[in-house]
């Protein structure tokens, strides 16, 4: 078996590490190593890492002061082991399936085949699911990731460490311009460049969403995707230009909808309504967050019941079949 390094930074992560570590905890593969690097938190999350590590030898607890989560991630990645590299943020959930899966994937792919990725769903603070994303992406995914990073966030995918190595790993460089945010997404494109990708399609990730989440700051995250589109149409500059405007139009929209949150479901409602017109209105056909957008808008034909027990929405992370169909966002495994 190939070993798995699972790489978790944490920050102020006391009231989700404990969950998160329990997910990982209860993966069906085995061979895994969990890395936590504690980037200089002011509550007890050490605390709660050391406890769960004095029970789990796969556990390694490291401390710095705070520096970021690209910053933290690479520390991670220059302590580990494993040949494949499993990032988790510290309050987001693993389905126990969810590294066989990937790693059975990865094993029958070709070899210029870099990672794996899942599906995923929202989860709110009490790990209820309240939204569901796939998409259908394999092979050189670069203009689909200029679209918008439908890989969604960084618990999902499973990358070889050859090619994290190869890349240099997270670019610190975002937060030291004060654009944190869309690490991820620049990590997913660079390593699109260098290779292809598989999918395995199940939602095995519960992705965490907070008021207080980095995404949530609309000035950084503007920031910061402006600085990884500029990477993106330096190291593509074959890339059709529609590709980049659709991109920016899309992005515009969604941080008007997080400008406009604290109007509750019908602010966003209109936000997600908007997406979908303008993606009809003889705009290039991207499969895009417009599509997104229209997909999430679905609701069941009038008159049609819906039974709460084959729906994700409403229901905890932790008891739904990752190949489940969910009626509501007409997405399944």
């Amino acid at each position: 078996m190939a070993l798995v390094s699972v790489l978790i930074p944490a920050y102020n992560a006391r009231q989700t590490i404990a969950e998160t570590l329990r997910t990982v905890q209860q993966q069906t593969y085995g061979d895994l190593e969990i890395i936590v690097v504690d980037d200089g938190s002011t509550d007890d999350t050490a605390d709660i890492v050391s406890q769960f590590g004095r029970q789990d030898p796969r556990i390694l607890l490291i401390r710095q002061s705070n520096a970021g989560v690209a910053v933290a991630r690479n520390t991670a990645l220059a302590s580990s082991k494993g040949s494949l590299i499993a990032p988790l943020d510290a309050d987001d959930l693993w389905h126990p399936y969810k590294i066989e899966r990937q790693v059975a994937n990865l094993r029958k792919a070709p070899v210029d085949v870099g990672f794996d990725y899942c599906w995923f769903v929202d989860v709110d603070a009490d790990s209820i699911i309240t939204r569901c994303y796939a998409s259908r992406f394999e092979g050189d995914i670069y203009h689909p990731l200029v679209l918008g990073n439908f890989i969604g966030n960084s618990s999902v995918p499973l990358i070889r460490r050859a090619l994290l190595e190869q890349i240099g790993g997270w670019d610190p460089r975002l937060r030291a311009a004060d654009a944190q945010g869309c690490e991820d997404w620049l990590l997913y494109l660079q390593i699109a460049e260098r290779a292809r990708a598989v999918l395995s399609p199940a939602f095995l990730v519960g992705y965490r969403q907070l008021p207080r989440a980095m995404s949530r700051n609309v000035r950084q995250m503007t920031r910061s995707y402006e600085l990884t589109m500029s990477y993106a149409r330096t190291s593509r500059p074959t890339a059709p230009q529609g590709l980049f405007a659709q991109s920016r139009r899309d992005f515009d929209i969604y941080i008007s909808g997080m400008r406009h949150a604290t109007g509750g479901a019908n602010a966003i409602h209109q936000t997600l309504a908007a997406m979908a017109r303008g993606s009809q209105k003889g705009q290039p056909r991207f499969n895009s967050l417009s599509d997104m957008a229209r997909r999430l808008l679905r609701t069941p034909r009038r008159g049609r019941h819906l039974d709460a027990s084959v729906s994700r929405h409403g229901r905890p992370f932790g008891v739904v079949d990752p190949d489940e169909q969910c009626p509501i966002c007409n997405l399944s495994g």
